[in-house]
């Protein structure tokens, strides 16, 4: 072969493989993440905004790997002495400091709702910043659903970031234009990050309150959005300002914290709210909305009530025995005429006739026909009754949704906003004085639910003494002059506050907990905020720490 020749047919092979070398087979990965393939479509989008309100339920509310079953110790709401979670460590007395070290007994339930709580806000800023989109999905075909989405949309937002910031020290912002592939959000503090849920709820409310004329699209009838809500623009609209009165009173901390909150606001906005129970139904299918508190409901072992706070419904002298001398008079029968306590006048009896006034708590504690009918507590047999500390153990038990959800298989409707904690956050903004103060006002909401429980109406200020004696007033409190072991009449003020409890029982995540420390209500010690979990600062490579916020003092009731 000649060089001309030679070199010539090496030129073509090079090209040749050049040629081969353009072509070369790309292959999709298609177990890969692409945004762009999962969020193709204005359904597709829509699926995935609409999915994650069902995830801030079930992480706070729906699951037993939560940190519901602290809060609810640590605001005397429920007490145990299981290790499960820790609770029964939450429970004790005194208190100890939460531990976030690496790997602690409870790491998971400190975690998962932070982490999920998380994951649902970034889900729903992925399709936000679809919907943004120019010339995506929702708008030439109807405004009024695209403006109701997007309302949904910051409403999931700002509610997953409000309660990050009911519960935890810090936690970061989540914009719908976040860089993912760049650097972490900072992270802010728990006030700082309210402020940015309050107006994610504003941006929700402006979505919200548009309809176009001529076009629908608020017919929203669907488990997977929320299980139970008609899909109406008025009750969204509700809901959204009913979460922010929640959100905003709820953040304070301390007694100081909690006077500082712009009440006029939170009146404004539970003025706005739900105007009857906002009920999500459970359901063990799917979609599922769980309902973790039904564990309350297994046994005694896992829940009891706090005999130091069901004992100031007593009328009998048996809550002034006890205070007088815990150990030796421990437990006891409540005898009260609040009728969201079980009727009689003995624990038991053989026969079933035995019911009323004069009969037994065991048997009158069993006519529950629904989530709204008395009594909501139970007094338990006393062949089930488990023994932790003096101040917690007690013959009662929460039962009120034990026929809509435990006796249902865990299907059912439960009041996760009730109107009566619109109503307490009315009241309690009107008795707290200042431009909004209205006693009267404030009274006749404070007696909806008293009068209605069979308890007489209060009248008066917010220090005005609840009608009756030392002896049969409801709710009576420790008695600070007599060393809190002596009961005396409570005021309006903790009319209020006993109201608020009971009617907002096993309702929302850590609900006696959060107004517990605003009101100066929690034992010595109780933590008032957890620290930022240690997973998410070993993710940012910030140092891991387990202190965190504890109540200083006595509380208002000597513990």
């Amino acid at each position: 072969m000649s060089k001309l020749r030679s070199a010539v047919v090496g030129t073509l092979a090079l090209v040749a493989l050049a040629a081969c070398s353009e072509k070369t087979l790309t292959v999709v990965d298609l177990n890969q993440p692409d945004q762009g393939r999962a969020l193709a479509s204005a359904s597709d989008v829509e699926n995935l905004l609409t999915s994650q309100y069902r995830v801030i339920w079930n992480q706070t509310q729906g699951t037993v790997v939560s940190l519901e079953m602290q809060l609810e110790c640590l605001g005397m709401e429920s007490s145990t002495g299981l290790g499960n979670a820790e609770s029964g460590k939450s429970c004790g007395l005194p208190r100890t400091p939460v531990d976030n070290s690496i790997n602690n007994p409870s790491a998971t339930n400190k975690y998962n709702p932070y982490l999920y709580l998380y994951r649902a806000a970034r889900s729903v800023a992925l399709a936000l910043s679809q919907m943004y989109k120019p010339g995506f999905g929702f708008v030439p075909s109807d405004p009024a659903e695209y403006a109701r989405d997007l309302a949904f949309g910051y409403m999931e937002m700002g509610v997953a970031l409000g309660n990050v910031a009911l519960v935890y020290d810090s936690g970061a912002v989540v914009t719908y234009s976040d860089n993912l592939g760049g650097s972490a959000s900072p992270l802010v503090s728990a006030d700082s990050l309210m402020t940015i849920s309050l107006a994610y709820l504003d941006s929700a409310l402006a979505y919200g309150a548009q309809n176009p004329a001529g076009v629908t699209g608020w017919g929203v009838n669907d488990q997977t959005w929320i299980n139970g809500w008609d899909g109406s623009q008025t009750t969204f609209l509700q809901l959204v300002h009913s979460w922010k009165a929640r959100l905003r009173a709820g953040v304070a901390r301390t007694p100081a914290e909690r006077a500082a909150v712009n009440w006029a606001s939170v009146i404004s906005d539970a003025q706005a709210g739900i105007t009857s129970d906002f009920n999500i139904t459970m359901t063990t299918g799917q979609p599922n909305w769980s309902y973790n508190p039904n564990q309350m409901s297994a046994s005694t072992t896992w829940s009891q009530m706090w005999q130091w706070i069901v004992g100031m419904a007593d009328t009998s002298g048996h809550y002034a025995a006890y205070l007088n001398d815990r150990v030796n008079n421990g437990v006891f029968l409540v005898v009260t005429p609040d009728l969201r306590f079980p009727r009689g006048l003995h624990r038991d009896s053989l026969s079933a006739a035995d019911t009323g006034v004069a009969g037994s708590q065991n048997l009158n504690s069993k006519a529950i026909l629904s989530n709204n009918s008395y009594p909501y507590i139970q007094n338990h047999k006393a062949s089930i009754d488990v023994t932790v500390q003096p101040e917690q153990t007690s013959q009662y038990n929460w039962w009120r949704f034990q026929s809509e959800i435990a006796n249902s298989a865990s299907n059912g409707p439960i009041p996760v906003i009730p109107v009566a904690e619109m109503h307490m956050l009315i009241a309690e903004g009107k008795l707290r004085g200042g431009a909004q103060h209205d006693f009267a006002g404030a009274d006749a909401l404070i007696n909806l639910t008293r009068q209605a429980a069979g308890l007489p109406a209060v009248v008066g200020d917010s220090g005005a003494a609840v009608p009756g004696t030392a002896v049969n007033c409801v709710p009576k409190v420790p008695d600070p002059g007599a060393a809190y072991k002596a009961p005396k009449c409570g005021t309006v003020w903790e009319a209020m506050k006993w109201e608020k409890r009971l009617e907002e029982a096993y309702t929302s995540w850590g609900a006696w907990w959060i107004d517990g420390r605003g009101w100066g209500d929690l034992p010595a010690g109780t933590i008032e905020e957890y620290p930022t979990p240690y997973q998410e600062l070993q993710t940012r490579l910030e140092p891991i720490y387990s202190t965190s916020r504890q109540t200083p003092g006595t509380g208002t009731y000597g513990l």
